[in-house]
């Protein structure tokens, strides 16, 4: 079958995503059902097993382009695209949340004022409010609702993902025997590399010259503490262009890299004893 991406953005962790057959809302009491901390139960309880004719997926979006990192603060979509291979079941629920490697609730999510879905648990996941409307196609019925926002969490989060349960229901207010549910998830999301010092744990008496440079760039340690030092330089997507590590002892100390062969534009220097680090922008002529 065909699918069409439908536009929906995403959330964060605690409440349930089932839709009755009868009802006009969620469950609110029965927690997080996504599978974003271990669990497999989904919408067991009321809907039987889970059931491979939904299918859902989830891809993060920074307007009209995919990506597999954000930005801390930022405010990105999730376009979760589902559909059921059963022309019969024509309206659908879920919920859908992102969370860290711990399972934590990671981000913030806004409805953009779209019905039918609600944000909860202090906006750290959404739901259906209300049965969502199917588009029958050819073999079966696809699913989607509008573009949600979701803002990225602070600095030092790590990686995330999203996690979803979709119910696709048959709406013949009596039993739920026929309703159909499945999880799905995004590929890891991982924490662009800041573009300015970084505050937490810094290593103090860092400095960066000549900056700009066309050339050779010198990293100058003032007051060192021994040991040894790791030198990282990326780009400004994280992506590791050259890396080397150096013992130093007490006092100023010196590390040269050749930046020659970089194309002009905006770089980065993380520098680490392992303990404390820094990381320090520099343009490339």
């Amino acid at each position: 079958m065909k699918k069409k991406l439908l536009s929906i953005a995403s959330v964060g962790v605690l409440a349930t995503i089932v839709l009755s057959s009868y009802q006009g809302g969620t469950h609110t009491t029965l927690g997080n059902r996504t599978q974003s901390q271990g669990g497999t139960t989904g919408c067991f309880n009321c809907h039987g097993n889970q059931n491979s004719a939904t299918t859902v997926t989830l891809t993060l979006m920074d307007g009209s382009t995919v990506v597999t990192e954000y930005e801390p603060g930022k405010t990105y979509y999730i376009i979760m695209a589902g559909s059921n291979t059963n022309s019969t079941q024509g309206k659908y629920g879920f919920q859908l949340t992102c969370a860290n490697a711990s399972g934590a609730a990671a981000g913030s999510f806004n409805t953009n004022g779209i019905t039918g879905v609600a944000a909860r648990a202090n906006n750290t996941f959404l739901e259906h409010s209300t049965p969502l409307n199917g588009t029958p196609v050819s073999g079966g019925v696809e699913y989607g609702s509008q573009l949600l926002k979701w803002t990225a969490p602070a600095a030092g989060t790590g990686t995330v993902k999203f996690y979803a349960v979709l119910n696709a229901v048959n709406g013949n207010n009596g039993s739920d025997a026929g309703d159909q549910w499945n999880f799905g998830s995004s590929a890891s999301i991982t924490e662009r590399a800041t573009t300015s010092v970084k505050n937490i744990n810094q290593l103090k008496g860092v400095t960066l010259f000549p900056n700009p440079s066309n050339g050779d760039l010198t990293v100058e340690l003032g007051n060192t503490t021994p040991g040894k030092y790791t030198f990282q330089l990326t780009d400004m997507t994280g992506r590791v262009l050259q890396s080397s590590e150096a013992l130093l002892g007490s006092g100023t100390n010196q590390h040269k890299a050749d930046v020659s062969a970089l194309s002009t534009g905006i770089y980065l220097m993380k520098v680490t004893n392992g303990q404390q680090e820094t990381t320090m922008k520099f343009h490339k002529l």
